[in-house]
């Protein structure tokens, strides 16, 4: 695609607000920038063979899988690309009907309600759950969505406590102060940045201890756990009656947008409170259809889950043949822990001069002497003897 010059870019601005803001802004990115922190956007064009990615989150590698774009596509053709409204103000289409229902199959459960992103259906849940009667409970390395949730939800001090890290002992400890007669336990299945699982199976059982609602976001999860591909939750063979999930499509499911599965009464509630679903244009009615018509691929995608599950043990195992601390990680993600900002980013360099494509994640992602590369497998990978022969390289 040819790049387009703008005319504007660069012309003196005459408004004195906008200078004011300009020179408070230019002070905060100056800061930014002294701590070696300014973040760019970096098109990158590594689909000519000899790159090894290992940024993104297409877990299964269907994004550019002709056979599943064609059926996305040929699906999505009758659709128009916009919802044209909030789909309480006209933008309802058919095809989220469908979708929906489709997706609650999948998921085992009564009902899913269709955002337009994760970040939208992470705050809308957290915000309509913020009850009087509520406390929650959230795991310290919860998505930032589900923070920024929390924080929009206005709580009082005592409506929100963070345990640390996949601690169920701490939980217990925390849950058994509470005299809150609804309790909500917020977790991630698995962790974006450590690769980690929440223990699903001993959260569960605590919340039912407790009485305590189980929130889950699987994010990381879905289309490569389970049998059916819907999740840790199907995974771990737990009930979807005792747990609401949320369902973002970014990653495995090669779309966009997010799903909130439970019980009908709360889609209903959704509906009729949730901001950000009520005040939002309805998500595309293209990625909608052609979401509908590759989730059967997804399910059948077996060959796909295991090679990945091989792929990522392996390489688990290399590292730390090599070395390396991988930290918690059992997943196909995968943290090479290396403590400062300025390995991370040396790494990263030398690596992309090798034609290898992994992220350094420093602060404020992940806390100051944390600094990793998050290698992200996935089941498009055909093997991953330069990242080792470079790293052996690199040191």
């Amino acid at each position: 695609m040819r790049r387009v010059s703008n005319p504007y870019r660069g012309k003196p601005m005459s408004s004195q607000g906008m200078n004011v803001l300009k020179n408070l802004v230019s002070q905060k990115l100056s800061s930014i920038e002294s701590k070696g922190r300014l973040r760019r956007l970096r098109p990158l064009h590594p689909r000519s063979g000899d790159w090894l990615d290992l940024t993104h989150n297409d877990y299964l590698s269907f994004r550019y899988d002709k056979d599943f774009q064609s059926t996305a596509h040929k699906a999505s053709a009758e659709w128009p690309m916009g919802a044209g409204a909030s789909r309480l103000l006209g933008g309802e289409h058919l095809v989220y009907e469908k979708l929906e229902a489709a997706f609650s199959c999948w998921k085992n459960c009564e009902s899913s309600l269709y955002f337009a992103s994760g970040y939208a259906a992470n705050e809308a849940l957290m915000t309509v759950l913020a009850l009087p009667e509520a406390e929650f409970f959230s795991d310290s390395l919860n998505h930032a969505s589900l923070i920024d949730g929390l924080r929009l939800a206005r709580l009082d001090k005592g409506q929100k406590h963070i345990f640390p890290h996949n601690d169920v002992e701490a939980l217990r400890d925390k849950l058994s102060k509470s005299q809150s007669s609804l309790k909500i336990v917020v977790t991630e299945s698995l962790f974006s940045m450590d690769g980690d699982e929440a223990p699903l199976i001993e959260l569960s059982a605590l919340c039912r201890e407790f009485k305590a609602l189980l929130i889950v976001d699987e994010a990381h999860a879905l289309g490569v756990y389970g049998k059916r591909g819907s999740g840790l939750i199907e995974a771990r063979g737990l009930d979807h009656d005792e747990i609401i999930s949320i369902n973002p499509c970014g990653k495995a499911m090669a779309a966009a947008g997010a799903f909130i599965s439970g019980p009908a009464w709360l889609r209903q509630y959704l509906i009729n409170t949730g901001r950000s679903f009520i005040y939002s244009t309805g998500a595309s009615p293209w990625i909608a259809a052609g979401m509908l018509a590759t989730l059967p691929l997804i399910e059948a995608a077996t060959d796909r889950r295991q090679k990945l599950f091989a792929m990522s043990e392996r390489l688990r195992h290399d590292l730390q043949d090599l070395g390396f601390s991988i930290g918690t990680s059992s997943t196909h993600i995968i943290p090479l822990l290396l403590g400062s900002e300025e390995k991370s980013l040396h790494v990263e360099q030398e690596l992309l001069g090798r034609h290898i494509l992994a992220r350094a994640i420093r602060p404020p992602t992940v806390p100051e002497g944390e600094c990793r590369l998050r290698l992200s497998l996935h089941a498009g990978l055909d093997h991953l003897e330069p990242l080792l022969k470079a790293l052996k390289e690199i040191g």
